[in-house]
């Protein structure tokens, strides 16, 4: 039986709106009129996306994590780079986040389940986040943050899932073999084939699709405890 669990979070521990748009408080465009920037909601937006998506699709290909402070700037020099207050980008920031993640909610079953692997198994949390201090502070709003030995972030780690060398770093922390761990994830490309390229076992708990049949957060204590 393996001595180690490690859990992704959003979509996997969490329910969330995987949006990047604002949808109550408009973090961007509050910034750009407070930057006196000319612009209306529907080219904050657009702006806003380009940000994410120049940034995060480098991201993607390199492997290299960028942070929501990196997002923020560009989108600031997507506006133009208009003169800003000291703090106005770390801001943003701040209200952005403070938002998009104000309806993160626990999975179904996710309390029996952590409760249940936490009697025998080292739990452990493995991120994908554009900031290092989201995941934790989410997890103790949830109050789920009791269960997990140690939390690690793409952001912090500086590589992010499915790149080998993030999961070959949570391994090297706990000082165990690939053998000795199962990744659970939602995400077919960063949480299953990525564990699986380094050796580690991979349960997938996301949406059922051809080849891709999932097990539920109730059902997995007992397919781990089965292998």
């Amino acid at each position: 039986m393996p001595s180690h669990i490690y859990f992704d979070f959003f979509g996997t521990l969490v329910r969330y709106d995987p949006s990047i748009l604002p949808s109550a408080f408009n973090a961007p465009l509050e910034f750009a009129r407070r930057a006196s920037a000319r612009v209306g909601q529907a080219e904050a937006d657009a702006l806003w996306t380009r940000a994410w998506d120049e940034l995060d699709s480098a991201a993607h290909r390199s492997g290299r994590e960028c942070s929501m402070l990196q997002i923020a700037s560009r989108y600031w020099e997507l506006l133009g780079s208009p003169t800003i207050r000291e703090g106005e980008l770390a801001r943003l920031v701040r209200e952005y986040l403070a938002v998009w993640s104000a309806q993160v909610a626990p999975a179904a079953a996710v309390r029996s389940c952590l409760q249940d692997l936490y009697a025998d198994h080292v739990l452990s949390v493995v991120s994908n986040t554009h900031d290092a201090a989201l995941v934790p502070r989410l997890l103790r709003e949830l109050q789920l943050d009791t269960y997990f030995d140690r939390v690690f972030t793409s952001i912090e780690l500086g590589w992010r899932k499915p790149h080998r060398q993030i999961f070959r770093m949570v391994l090297d922390a706990h000082g165990i073999a690939a053998q000795d761990a199962v990744f659970v994830g939602d995400n077919w490309d960063a949480d299953i084939r990525g564990p699986q390229a380094v050796g580690m076992r991979a349960c997938y708990v996301g949406v059922r699709e051809r080849g891709r049949e999932p097990v539920s957060l109730a059902q997995l204590p007992g397919v781990v405890r089965g292998a």
